[in-house]
């Protein structure tokens, strides 16, 4: 809220590259209409699984609404930014749901306060641009953000307890962050009643992690949940005037050097999980970190990082300028150079070297995100995976159905690095998953040991057949 820091903004050229891409994308969507949602769109995850048609149009619209807002507090002085933001606010206020079908209770119900994801994510936003904004902001816009996040959020949250309140992964971290984020903005009266509740949330989400910190979600997911934990324990930290620091936690610290360790070459990541086969990173999370700890956390090539992602996530693009800091945008030699690292906890190695980058698994195929993947490797070279895992698939209703999730080349066996054992005629015969990996904690990799420069595992019980040995 300071206005001399957008004017550094304005004229650093330590902004520079960032307000170009943030003005970029405002002009690619300024001039597309803002067209309400449509309910056969909707309905077609339901009824097909199909998820980008919705997914493409939600995340325009809120992605134009996050450039519009960040345009209006580095040019305050430029009305069609305040203009389009007014407009794309009310439309947002407009929608049905927040919520991604996806993650919508069934269609024959109508609650349009679920709060999932995408919705706690567009509750915060809207929580922090009306901080941000106070009476620049027309006064019917500030009054339909109050009474939608009241209705959506706040109430519908105060009135139910949600599954991700209890889950070690992503959704109890982007979820209660955002939620628990939006109470401090919006209705602090409350926070000291809901204190416990929101930390609980927040335990059982770094319960998720091994004592080796390892996101066995994959590098997007660390990206995703750790990076809105961090924004909540920053602000959390703050309301209570620091007396509630989670960045003290070991289990905290033991995480956050996480993402460094998953580069092989170049942009080039491990793509164990629902992870991507490169990956990019947000500079206000990795920047924010090396602050907290510099003696482990390790800033990767400025040209890996993104300030907005396929989803726009608000939170963070805000804080890749309030937190950007220059020391950390010049390419550090150890972020990129040599390296060994082990986690025995879910048996991971990843070794970067000099003229190749290896990384291989053992684990379990109950895995958070599973794949049957159990003893699976990766060889990178060149800035390309050689010897590839494919990562995530195009996220589907069947791609999250356990029935037929392992059919295809992404989640299952052949997808991998891994053997395979039959023949076509033998999976006619005993079943379409004769010979494959199979799903459950019990088919796991025995005996891992690494030693030196050498990784052995047995990983014979992954399979489940008599006859693997």
């Amino acid at each position: 809220m300071d206005k001399e820091f957008w004017k550094e903004v304005r004229e650093s050229d330590k902004y520079k590259s960032q307000v170009a891409r943030v003005a970029k994308f405002w002009d690619e969507l300024k001039d597309k209409p803002i067209l309400a949602h449509k309910y056969s769109d909707f309905c077609l995850f339901a009824k097909t699984g199909n998820r980008a048609i919705y997914e493409k149009g939600y995340f325009e619209r809120h992605g134009a609404l996050f450039s519009s807002a960040m345009l209006v507090l580095i040019y305050p002085e430029k009305e069609e930014y305040l203009v389009q933001l007014m407009d794309l606010i009310y439309a947002v206020c407009d929608e049905y749901t927040w919520c991604l079908p996806a993650h919508q209770t069934e269609l024959g119900v109508n609650n349009n306060r679920h709060i999932d994801l995408f919705a706690a994510e567009t509750g915060d936003c809207l929580a922090e641009i009306y901080t941000l904004l106070g009476d620049r902001m027309e006064p019917l816009i500030a009054d339909r953000i109050r009474v939608e996040v009241d209705r959506r959020i706040i109430q519908s949250f105060l009135d139910t307890t949600f599954f991700w309140e209890r889950v070690g992964m992503n959704w109890a971290a982007v979820c209660m962050g955002s939620v628990s984020c939006t109470f401090m903005l919006m209705r602090p009266d409350l926070c000291d009643g809901l204190k416990e509740r929101f930390c609980s949330a927040m335990r059982y989400f770094l319960g998720g992690f091994g004592p080796d910190g390892v996101c066995e979600e994959g590098f997007g997911y660390w990206c995703y949940g750790f990076g809105f934990f961090t924004v909540w324990a920053d602000m959390f930290r703050t309301f209570t005037d620091g007396e509630e620091d989670w960045f003290k936690l070991d289990k905290v610290k033991s995480v956050a050097p996480f993402l460094s360790r998953m580069y092989l070459t170049g942009g080039c990541t491990v793509s164990f999980a629902d992870a991507g086969r490169t990956g990019k990173y947000s500079p206000a999370i990795l920047h924010y970190l090396k602050d907290e700890y510099p003696d482990t956390v390790e800033v990767p090539d400025p040209a890996y990082m993104e300030m907005m992602d396929a989803c726009g996530r608000w939170c963070t693009l805000l804080r890749s300028f309030t937190w950007l800091k220059a020391a950390y945008l010049t390419p550090a030699a150890e972020a990129s150079g040599e390296m060994t690292y082990y986690a025995p906890s879910v048996s991971w190695l990843v070794k970067r070297g000099k003229v190749y980058s290896f990384a291989a698994k053992g684990g379990h195929n109950a895995e958070p995100h599973n794949q049957h993947d159990v003893g699976s490797f990766i060889l990178a070279k060149d800035h390309h995976q050689i010897l590839t895992d494919p990562g995530a698939g195009v996220y589907t209703r069947q791609y999250f159905t356990s029935s037929v999730r392992y059919d295809g080349v992404a989640c299952g066996s052949r997808g991998h690095s891994v053997p395979y054992f039959g023949t076509d005629a033998d999976r006619a015969e005993k079943g379409k998953h004769y010979g494959y990996q199979k799903d459950g904690k019990q088919f796991a990799a025995r005996d891992v040991v690494f030693e030196g420069d050498t990784l052995t595992m047995d990983i014979g019980s992954a399979y489940g057949e008599p006859a693997v040995h």
